[in-house]
């Protein structure tokens, strides 16, 4: 039973349970599947960019007040930024993973702030949005779902028969769960509410023609063919173009309601994957996906799961991955099985040295006391005579 007073039942709510755990999951993949998108393609013009030869970058960093922290990813070296940069490449790996993700992601966010210092010029919003919510994911609980650490913690909960000691209370770690949930939530209401006013600011966007000039930028055109198909429709370019605009200006209102919050989020998803494709702008695009599913609740995703579960697609996966998946429990179990083999070997091994110790303790006893025996009698039959 909930309690009557608000407080009472936001305090609840805080630290009962971590919330949208399987939210947090997708979001964690697709931050790393951002920022590999953004790092990889760029390996070529490392140095350029944040390495040794950005030096051009500092004489108007420093006019203009820029702060560079060059200290973890230095200019100086090479040797020393290229392991500093592969490094910040491994980690984006591990976090997408989800292996070891408390730590990785404290790391990762230190090693991104670094590199992106060294060169404020080749950042933009979506940059600017992943530092900012990564300061608040370090706090969630990223790892719950689909990834190393769960898969690792079922592992260590079969073998215990019961979960491990906390170091932290529960209550404490569910609270910075739901925060970091909470800021973020409220990040991404910030961002769509701004966007919309200055939409409405301007004559484009409610003129119904924005989305027709934003596909005619040739600096983000990824595929001419497609954004000249679309834009000949002046009917789908006038209602894409109403959409985008009151979905964002009215997203803090339409989150509150069920009905609308669903219809908001399926647009802003389909929005957001079509800036990723059209304009070439995946990074900025699967992090705004990613603090839309926030949104999501667990529930929703287990039904979602379970109807996806139940397709015959999906059966047919599973099929063709279970010997990879018999193999791997094979080889697992193969292994315990060697543990507990060798293991025994060991305990009967100590067992049948005690029985020897025993067996050449009690012949050596019954020796000595034989040899004590015969002097005794030689000297009683001597003094029989």
């Amino acid at each position: 039973m909930l309690p009557s007073r608000p407080i009472e039942r936001w305090l609840g709510w805080l630290t009962a349970a971590q919330h949208n755990l399987r939210s947090f999951a997708a979001l964690r993949i697709l931050y790393g599947i951002g920022l590999l998108a953004f790092l990889v393609p760029s390996i070529s013009e490392r140095s350029m960019l944040w390495g040794p030869a950005s030096f051009w970058v500092d004489p108007e960093a420093k006019r203009r007040g820029y702060f560079t922290f060059d200290l973890l990813v230095t200019k100086s070296d090479e040797f020393l930024f290229d392991l500093a940069f592969f490094g910040l490449i491994a980690l984006v790996v591990l976090f997408t993973i989800g292996f070891q993700t408390r730590i990785v992601s404290i790391l990762m966010l230190v090693m991104l702030v670094s590199l992106q210092s060294n060169n404020n010029y080749v950042l933009n919003g979506g940059d600017t949005l992943y530092r900012i919510t990564l300061l608040f994911v370090v706090f969630a609980n990223l790892g719950a779902h689909f990834s190393v650490d769960s898969w690792l913690a079922r592992r260590r909960a079969s073998r215990r028969g019961k979960p491990g000691r906390r170091l932290i209370p529960e209550h404490i770690v569910n609270a910075a769960h739901n925060t970091a949930l909470v800021l973020c939530c409220f990040q991404i209401v910030v961002v769509y509410t701004v966007s919309g006013i200055w939409k409405l600011l301007g004559d484009e966007w409610p003129g119904g023609t924005a989305l027709f000039y934003s596909l005619r930028i040739d600096t983000f055109i990824a595929y001419p063919m497609l954004n000249e198909l679309l834009w000949q429709s002046s009917l789908l370019i006038y209602v894409a173009t109403f959409i985008a605009l009151w979905t964002q200006t009215l997203f803090a209102l339409a989150v509150l309601w069920r009905p609308t919050r669903i219809f908001t989020l399926i647009s802003l998803v389909f929005m957001h994957t079509g800036i990723g494709l059209l304009l070439g702008l995946w990074p900025f695009s699967l992090a705004m996906i990613a603090l839309d599913m926030l949104f999501i609740r667990d529930s929703t995703w287990q039904k979602v799961l379970t109807a996806v579960a139940s397709t015959r697609a999906w059966r047919r996966v599973m099929a063709a991955a279970e010997p990879i998946r018999a193999r791997v429990t094979g080889a697992a179990g193969s292994r315990s099985g060697e543990r507990a083999a060798s293991t025994h070997s060991a305990a009967q091994q100590e067992a049948d040295a005690g029985v020897r110790d025993q067996q050449n303790g009690g012949t050596v006893s019954a020796t000595r006391s034989a040899h004590r025996g015969t002097p005794s009698a030689r000297s009683d039959a001597a003094g029989s005579a």
